[in-house]
C-alpha cells in the first residue's frame, strides 16, 4: 500500500488577517483541513525567518506549495515538487531603477524554473509571466481566488447621510484613489463616498488633506480598516462599486460586489475587465469628466437582468472549487 503524500504550505502571511495573501491563506485552510490528504502549513517562527537556512529547518514534503510570488522559501530536497503561485507582477511596475528590475526577474526566474508547477489567479498574471519569463514547458494552470463575504452584515461606526458609493483597499498609490476626488466634485451633492481600507501610507494623508482642501470632508470618508460584516452592510447599501486601481492580479472586492449585484465602475487596466466582465462599466481615462459621464450613463442603463448577470458571474470565484483544484494539483505533482 502506498503511503500517503507528504505536502507542506506556505501560510506565513495567514499572520496578516487583513490582507489579500491573508485571506488567500486563511480561505484555503479552511477547506484543507477538511481533506483527506491533511497537509501542513509552513508558518516560520522569527528564528526561522532569519536562519540563513531555513530551509534546513523546513518539515520534509513530497509536495511544497509557495502560496505567493515573494515567498523565500525553497524545500532542501531536490525530490520534493515545488508549486508556485504567482498573483500578480505588480512589484516589477513599482520599481524605479532598471538594476532592481533585472534583480527581481532574476529571482522570480529561479523559482519558475525550480518549480514543477506554476498556477496564476487571473489569465491576466498568467499572460503577464509567459511574456517575460522562461516556463520552459512547466506545467500551468489558472485558479481563481474566491469569495467569502459574511452571510450578516453590521452597521459600522461611519454611516452615510445620504446615497452613497463604495470602495476598499489598501489605500496606496497602485490603487489611483485620489482619482475619485475631482470625480465626486462633478456629480450631484447628495452622492458620498465611503472608502475603506488601511491608511498608513502617506499617498492616504495626502489624499485626506486634498479632501479636506476642496471642501469634500462631508462628503468624501476614509473610514480605515473595518470588518467583514461592516463590509457587507457597505456594499448592501451602496448605490454602486467604484475601483480605479491600476495594479491588480485579480481584484477581490470587485468579485465581492459583483456577488451583491451591485453595478460596477472599474478601471480597464490589469486583470480587472477579466473579473468584471461585460456588464461592468470601464474608466477608459481617469478625467473627471469621463468619469462622471460612465457613471452617470452606466446607472441609467443597469437592470435587473444586468445584475442578475453579475450574481451569476460571481459564481466563477468560489474559495471551495479552488481548494479542490489545488489539491487535485497537488496529487498530479
Amino acid at each position: 500500500m502506498n503511503s500517503p503524500i507528504k505536502i507542506l504550505i506556505d501560510f506565513e502571511k495567514i499572520k496578516d488577517p487583513y490582507s489579500g495573501l491573508g485571506q488567500f491563506c486563511a480561505h484555503l485552510k479552511n477547506y484543507f483541513d477538511q481533506s483527506p490528504l491533511k497537509p501542513q502549513y509552513w508558518i516560520p517562527s522569527q528564528f526561522q525567518r532569519l536562519a540563513k537556512k531555513c530551509s534546513l529547518l523546513m518539515p520534509h514534503s513530497d509536495v511544497f506549495h509557495a502560496t505567493h510570488q515573494d515567498s523565500p522559501y525553497f524545500p532542501f530536497s531536490k525530490k520534493t515538487k515545488y508549486l508556485l503561485t504567482i498573483h500578480d507582477l505588480n512589484a516589477l511596475s513599482e520599481i524605479q531603477s532598471e538594476m532592481g528590475r533585472n534583480k527581481f526577474i532574476s529571482q522570480m526566474q529561479k523559482k519558475i524554473t525550480r518549480a514543477s508547477a506554476v498556477t496564476f489567479i487571473s489569465k491576466y498574471t498568467k499572460q503577464e509571466v509567459e511574456a517575460l519569463f522562461d516556463l520552459n514547458g512547466k506545467k500551468l494552470e489558472v485558479i481563481y481566488n474566491g469569495i467569502s463575504l459574511p452571510k450578516t452584515s453590521k452597521i459600522p461606526q461611519k454611516i452615510p447621510t445620504s446615497k452613497f458609493l463604495f470602495s476598499i483597499g489598501t489605500v496606496l498609490p497602485k490603487k489611483n484613489f485620489h482619482v475619485l476626488i475631482e470625480f465626486l466634485k462633478l456629480l450631484p451633492a447628495e452622492y458620498q463616498i465611503i472608502l475603506a481600507g488601511t491608511t498608513f501610507h502617506e499617498y492616504a494623508k495626502s489624499m485626506i488633506e486634498k479632501i479636506k482642501a476642496e471642501g469634500l470632508q462631508e462628503r468624501f470618508f476614509l473610514v480605515g480598516t473595518i470588518t467583514e460584516e461592516e463590509k457587507r452592510w457597505y456594499y448592501e447599501k451602496a448605490e454602486a462599486f467604484l475601483f480605479p486601481s491600476l495594479l491588480e492580479g485579480f481584484g477581490l472586492p470587485v468579485a465581492e460586489a459583483m456577488s451583491l449585484g451591485l453595478p460596477l465602475f472599474l478601471s480597464d487596466k490589469t486583470s480587472l475587465p477579466e473579473i468584471g466582465g461585460v456588464d461592468a462599466y470601464y474608466f477608459k481615462n481617469f478625467e473627471a469628466a469621463s468619469m462622471r459621464d460612465v457613471f452617470i450613463q452606466g446607472m441609467k442603463n443597469f437592470s435587473i437582468d444586468k445584475k442578475m448577470r453579475l450574481i451569476e458571474r460571481s459564481q466563477l470565484f468560489n474559495w471551495e472549487k479552488a481548494a479542490k483544484s489545488y489539491l487535485s494539483l497537488y496529487q498530479s505533482l
